[in-house]
This record gives structure tokens, sequence and C-alpha cells, in this order.
């Protein structure tokens, strides 16, 4: 078993070998997905900082599906944030729901005729790296932060995925500070899903 000051010296040498971009986008997205678990409206502050400092450091990575998908999600963080906060009845802060049938199908079908034009586009003109898995994880991405942004307890199940796909895109990139950012946020996103349901079913029994 690891020493605690074994823990403490793995800790800094990981974050030794990350570039300062990296840290404070690690470091601060790391806040965003803990206080988001905990349905704290702070989340989105910081995860737009995290964000808009990867956006650019993958655009230099000619990643530029993801580079787009980062610039979406500053949009994203701050209509979260508002929505958190006044996006419920009479402005009232949102409470965690589920995704109903209809939506789904209609976020399966967005998501389906998205995938392949922005594929073509990535692998064809913009001559991206993993042209189609960055499309992939791209539209999954932001389908879940849209549902995220929503409240709704599925966002996790998706984050799930597309994270899980991030580590192994992300390790070919040589971003390891990133891959192991993306198995924490896998992680977290299981605990997330676990949270939001226990305050459905709490909600439920109170009401």
């Amino acid at each position: 078993m690891l020493e605690f000051a074994d823990a403490i010296k793995f800790v800094t040498d990981f974050v030794g070998y990350m570039e300062w971009p990296e840290r404070i986008s690690t470091l601060t997205g790391l806040i965003y997905i803990v206080l988001s678990v905990r349905q704290n409206p702070l989340c989105w502050p910081f995860g737009i900082i995290s964000v808009g400092i990867w956006m650019v450091v993958v655009f230099l990575g000619r990643m530029y599906m993801d580079s787009l998908l980062n610039f979406v999600y500053v949009l994203l963080g701050f209509y979260g944030w508002y929505q958190w906060m006044r996006g419920g009845k009479d402005n009232t802060p949102l409470e965690v729901r589920t995704v109903s049938r209809q939506l789904w199908i209609k976020l399966a079908a967005i998501g389906v005729a998205s995938t392949i034009p922005l594929g073509l586009l990535s692998q064809h003109v913009l001559n991206a790296a993993f042209p189609w898995w960055d499309t992939i994880t791209t539209v999954i991405s932001l389908i879940a932060q849209y549902l995220l942004a929503k409240k709704y307890l599925e966002n996790w199940l998706l984050w799930v995925v597309a994270d899980a796909i991030y580590i192994w895109l992300y390790i070919a990139k040589g971003w390891h500070g990133y891959s192991m950012l993306m198995a924490v946020y896998t992680f977290m996103a299981v605990l997330g899903f676990v949270s939001w349901w226990r305050s459905i079913r709490t909600d439920r029994t109170t009401a």
C-alpha cells in the first residue's frame, strides 16, 4: 500500500509534467465536475474557464471537432448557469429530472444526422487527427452537455461513454494529463448518476 508521502509525490510529479495551461484547465475542470455532481451552480464558471483554455490547446493539436466542442461548451456554460439558477417554474432553480422517450428520439436523430457530415468535414476538409472518433465524441458530448445544462439525469450516462473514449484519444495524442482527467471524469460521472438518482428518489418521496 502506498504511504501518504508516496501518494503526494505521485501527484506532484504528475502535475509537474503538465504545461501551465493544462494545469489550470485540469484544476478548474476537477472543481467543475465535483460541484456539478453536488448540483452547485458555481460549477459553471469553473467549467467555462477549464474548457476555454482546453479549446485553444486541442485546436493547436489539430483536433478541430474537439476545439469546436469546447467553444460550444463555453456558450452552454453560460446557458447552464442561468438554467440552474432560474430555469425552473417561476424562475426558480431547476430540479433533477429524467429524459422522456420523445426527447430521446429527437436527440438520437440529431446525433445521427450530425455525425456523418461533421465526420466527413473533419476527415476530408479539416484533415483532423482521429476525425471520426473526434466527431463521435463531439456529438455525444454536446448532447450530454445540453442534458446537464437542463439537469437531466441521463447526461451522466453519455459522459461515461464520451469520457472513456477521450481517455484513449488523449493518450494517443500524448496528452497524459488530460487522459488522467478523463479517467477521473468517467469515475465522477458514475458518482454523478448515483447522486442525482438519489436526489430524484428523495424528491419523489417528499412529494
